[in-house]
């Protein structure tokens, strides 16, 4: 599978990173949505490498009980 880099979406990402608004990222299944998260984490890990980021994985099995609204 080729990775393809999307830095206009990268970049609207980080031009919003200090607002208070809610960042939601929508695309048909396997359209890159997770590369774009899991980029977007990378920069901010290296501007700011304390910085506080859970992300979570649902077709990750280790997360599987998650899925149940109450265990999470």
């Amino acid at each position: 599978m080729n990775y393809i880099e999307r830095p206009e979406y990268l970049q609207q990402l980080l031009d919003l990173m200090d607002t208070p608004d809610i960042k939601i990222i929508t695309g048909v299944r396997r359209s890159g949505k997770s590369e774009l998260m899991k980029a977007y984490i990378r920069k901010i890990t290296e501007t700011q490498p304390d910085a506080n980021i859970i992300f979570v994985d649902l077709f990750d099995l280790k997360y599987e009980e998650l899925k149940e609204y109450h265990k999470l």
